[in-house]
């Protein structure tokens, strides 16, 4: 599991990030539609099925990311049925490839030495090669594949370094996240009858968990403005949806 989290965070770090800053808003399925659910068909990876500014999505692009949305829906418990995963789909690579689109005309890119160094600390997660080459094909995706989205990376990065502006936390903010996830956490305790006292488990010190916090502080902080980026790209835009 560990090494499956570890690639996978690594090649969905930026799309993650931009499917959150996608301008979709869809709830989890109810029961009625999870029952319901049909797997979604994948599409001629040839087929072109999104065009931004010109540029040219292919299927074999939207069938690794829909097999991708759909394993990050499922980690968040949550089930989409096909047209909402399709949506989904789309949205983060239009936002993605606007995003990339923007990266390159900065002048941010990543070199084949920074590719492979990344490519070897996955590597460093497995035993064997076959393992590795067994999680890639679980994913799915291709060596070419994930040495593009790991360039992609690399860049963006590069882009959120010297771009956007470094989010100052607060140690107030810090601690007014921490009490208001506190007073949550107790309140569904109260309202959860069942739970005896044996088995709750006692909510964390704020000294334990202040830096995670910070970190996720911070990360709300880089959506907001990657958000606003996107939505003044796409006004920007010439985007053509085509499946």
């Amino acid at each position: 599991m560990k090494n499956k989290l570890t690639l996978f965070l690594m090649v969905l770090m930026s799309s993650i990030l931009l499917a959150a800053c996608g301008g979709n808003d869809n709830n989890a399925a109810t029961e009625d539609d999870q029952n319901e659910e049909q797997p979604n068909e994948q599409v001629d990876p040839e087929k072109v099925v999104a065009k931004v500014n010109g540029e040219e999505i292919k299927g074999q692009d939207y069938n690794s990311m829909m097999q991708q949305t759909q394993m990050m829906m499922m980690q968040y418990g949550q089930a989409g049925d096909p047209e909402t995963i399709k949506e989904q789909t789309l949205n983060t690579l239009i936002d993605q490839e606007l995003l990339s689109q923007e990266v390159a005309n900065k002048g941010y890119t990543a070199t084949e030495e920074e590719v492979e160094e990344s490519i070897a600390e996955i590597k460093a997660n497995y035993e064997t090669e076959e393992q590795f080459e067994e999680e890639l094909e679980s994913i799915p995706l291709t060596m070419e594949t994930l040495k593009k989205q790991i360039a992609d990376d690399v860049a963006f990065r590069k882009y959120l370094d010297k771009e956007l502006a470094a989010a100052e936390i607060t140690d107030e903010q810090v601690k007014e996240y921490y009490e208001q996830a506190k007073e949550q956490s107790e309140a569904q305790k109260q309202q959860n009858e069942e739970q005896t006292e044996e088995e709750e488990t006692p909510f964390p010190e704020l000294a334990d968990v202040q830096d995670q916090i910070r970190s996720q502080l911070e990360q709300q902080e880089v959506q907001k403005q990657l958000q606003a980026i996107v939505e003044d790209l796409k006004a920007n835009s010439e985007i053509e949806r085509l499946i």
